[in-house]
């Protein structure tokens, strides 16, 4: 009330613009429309009168702040008033600056400024003294009396937790000041929520404070509930049924967001039923109007209708944006800011200043000012401040009440909410300052590949400023990552270079694989025609051989002969084929061999050196045989063999090889021109220890004394022992002279 107002002010009437506020709290001039709490307005007013401090607490959504404001101030002025008494009363709010928003409501009681506010602060910070000074300042006269409210307390211990307990401590020794020695003409109403009356006892003396003053608000009963509903209609010339009130209190239910859920969805049906079809040219409603339950589609209950309704002022707030970008989610950033999660898992709300708004969500403030506003716009009244004047950077900015949090699907669905987004996205910048303080101590420790991918997508929304809210470190996060993207690309880049390495490699032994391949072809070629070859020429030399017995018989030794002359040079020819044949395939292995140990794949090789042992042997018998007819002519034994040994070399595994070919080579050139070495066999069966076989038993005295001597000068490791076979193969006539076999067993075999 103002000191030059005329105190007969206070009695007039004059009704709201609409009977019903919506979601936001009742103002002091709201009055005439507040019904159904008269009892309990003045139980608090006698309260506050006899304690001069009160507090009034309850949870959430149960209309404190409305009782207070448009029940007790009111009452304050009109009751006293009448006695002669002049009340001014003030609100203030704790927010970011819980002693200067005091200070400047204390001012504005009569008119003054700045400098007037600077004054008061000063009062503030005397301490015990503190409730005299501010009565000294604004007193004028023994009739003069005020009421300060402090509302939504609980503002000042969210202050504490950011700032430091200091400007709390002295705002709370102001009113335990006020109570435990309150000056002539002043009085304070604090509204709380009832879960925070625990954190009172932080501050010293507070909690014997809230203990003698404190003031549980009730429950409205049914009848006052149908009061609150019904009353003001008629005041405007209107009517809500009893049956539709009735239903709304059942759909609103029982519980703490009751009177804001009713009130919300009084404020839609009037204003789609009867403002909006109704209004005239003056702008006011024409006739009188009803409301029942034909003006209310209850099908996704009141939770629901708000719910819709915040959804549709959403879409007309990202309408104004233009299409595209970031800024299809500035809505939700927008809320997410003003939100948060208590310790009981609860949402609640987290006023901030416009400018830290722009902050958070990386928008200008020019873009907030055009998203905001359709939510405070008149008939909506989710956010405030109400109106539709541009606000500053320094406005503070609030959701109207908290039942928008709990009933806006958007905002508290538990699945995927914007709330619970919010909490998520708190926990990974946890998580992200935990991990910089590992690489921090270990520049080892970066993130992976992936999760660096998607940290750096996530970022992109994020601001310092948002980072404050979960304990900062913005730059330190920044350098993990930076690092986390480096390490990733330098991964990455290996990665690929070792990929190109696999795809050409691949490349390279696709090719070499279809090499195999044709000379495998090619090698079974020359085996099929060698091998019919030496079939066709065995048969022909057996039967010309017969026809040359018979014709010896018949014509003389001089013509058995000559015509065994011809056979041994047909078969000398066809050895010559035959051994045309074997170099050519040799030339073939070589450079198979050469093929094979740049691709490290043996197999197709091994293949190819078995071919070229078999044609060799092969070979070498049909040398023997062709050889055998010609010198039974000249009086020898066929049974003398060649001119020499001949060993045979036997391997038990592939990688023996090529020391086993050195060690054959060697042993040529040791044993003379006469001994032959045909080649080296890979062979399945093989004994248990490295021998040389002997198969008659004058060859095993000698050459074979001689050759496993020569043999094992060469070796550095196995050393061959003799193997006499002659006693098992005295019978053998497939035996040809001087046949000997060397076999080396499993290990390595090193010359020296």
């Amino acid at each position: 009330m103002n000191s030059n107002a005329n105190p007969g002010d206070v009695f007039s009437v004059a009704l709201p613009r609409r009977p019903y506020p919506g979601l936001r709290p009742f103002d002091k001039d709201e009055w005439p429309i507040f019904f159904g709490r008269e009892r309990m307005a003045d139980e608090v007013v006698s309260q506050l009168i006899d304690k001069r401090l009160l507090v009034v607490h309850g949870d959430s959504g149960c209309g404190k702040s409305s009782l207070v404001r448009a029940a007790v101030l009111p009452r304050l002025e009109q009751e006293s008033a009448r006695s002669g008494l002049a009340w001014r009363t003030c609100t203030a709010l704790p927010g970011e600056a819980p002693l200067w928003n005091l200070a400047v409501a204390l001012a504005a009681l009569d008119g003054g400024g700045d400098e007037r506010a600077m004054a008061f602060r000063r009062a503030l910070n005397f301490g015990a003294e503190g409730p005299a000074e501010v009565a000294a300042l604004l007193r004028r006269d023994a009739s003069d009396h005020l009421c300060i409210l402090v509302d939504q307390f609980e503002e000042l211990f969210d202050h504490a937790r950011h700032h430091g307990p200091e400007e709390a401590q002295a705002l709370v020794d102001f009113l335990i000041a006020l109570w435990a020695a309150p000056p002539p003409g002043l009085y304070a109403v604090l509204t709380m929520r009832s879960e925070f009356l625990g954190a009172c006892a932080r501050f010293r003396g507070f909690a014997e404070t809230v203990n003698a003053t404190q003031y549980l608000l009730p429950r409205m009963t049914h009848d006052d509930l149908l009061r609150a509903i019904r009353e003001p209609a008629l005041l405007f010339d209107g009517e809500v049924s009893l049956e539709l009130a009735e239903l709304l209190i059942h759909d609103a239910g029982g519980g703490q967001d009751q009177l804001p859920l009713i009130q919300h969805g009084l404020l839609l049906l009037y204003l789609n039923q009867v403002e909006l079809p109704n209004r005239g040219a003056a702008g006011s409603t024409a006739g009188p109007w009803r409301l029942d339950v034909a003006s209310y589609d209850g099908t996704k209950g009141l939770a629901g209708l708000l719910s819709d309704h915040a959804d549709q002022v959403t879409a007309s707030a990202l309408a104004g944006l233009g299409e595209g970008g970031c800024q299809s989610r500035v809505v939700e950033d927008l809320f997410r800011a003003l939100t948060d999660i208590n310790p009981d898992g609860h949402g609640i709300r987290r006023p901030q200043t416009l400018g830290r708004l722009a902050a958070i969500t990386g928008t200008s403030v020019d873009t907030l000012n055009q998203v905001i506003a359709p939510f405070r716009a008149d008939g909506v009244s989710l956010v405030r401040p109400l109106g539709t004047a541009p606000l500053t950077t320094e406005e503070r900015i609030d959701i109207s009440h908290e039942a928008l949090i709990r009933s806006w699907r958007q905002l508290a669905d538990p699945v995927d909410g914007w709330l619970l987004r919010e909490f998520r996205n708190g926990l990974v910048w946890r998580a992200l300052l935990v991990q910089a303080d590992s690489f921090e101590r270990d520049p080892a420790n970066v993130l992976g590949p992936t999760t660096t991918d998607e940290r750096l997508r996530w970022i992109e929304r994020r601001t310092p400023a948002w980072a404050e809210r979960y304990g900062g470190g913005w730059q330190r996060v920044q350098h993990l990552l930076a690092e986390s993207a480096a390490a990733r690309d330098r991964e990455r880049a290996e990665q690929e270079a070792a990929l190109r390495m696999e795809a050409l490699a691949a490349e390279r032994h696709q090719r070499l694989r279809r090499l195999y391949v044709m000379l495998g072809v090619l090698a079974l070629m020359v085996l099929v025609t060698v091998s019919l070859s030496v079939i066709a020429w065995r048969d022909r030399q057996f039967a010309q051989e017969q026809l040359a017995v018979a014709r010896a018989a018949r014509a003389g030794e001089a013509e058995q002969r000559a015509r065994a002359e011809d056979l041994l040079a047909e078969a000398r020819d066809t050895i010559a084929t035959l051994r045309n044949a074997s170099a050519a395939l040799e030339g073939v292995q070589q450079q198979l061999s050469v093929v094979a140990a740049e691709s490290a794949d043996s197999g197709v090789a091994e293949t190819l050196y078995q071919v070229q042992g078999t044609l060799t042997m092969q070979v070498d018998n049909l040398n023997r045989q062709a050889a055998q007819p010609l010198e039974m002519k000249k009086g020898l034994d066929p049974r003398a063999g060649s001119d020499g040994p001949t060993v045979y070399i036997h391997i038990a595994a592939a990688a023996q090889r090529r020391a086993a070919e050195g060690f054959g080579r060697a042993l040529a050139e040791t044993g003379g021109p006469a001994l032959r070495i045909p080649g080296v066999e890979l062979v399945k069966s093989y004994p248990s220890r490295s021998v040389l076989r002997c198969f008659r038993e004058e060859e095993c005295r000698d050459p074979g004394q001689r050759l496993v001597k020569q043999a094992n000068a060469l070796l550095a490791k196995p050393t061959l022992v003799l193997e006499d076979l002659s006693t098992r193969y005295a019978k053998a006539d497939n035996i040809l002279p001087q046949h000997f076999e060397v076999w080396f067993a499993e290990g390595d075999i090193q010359l020296r």
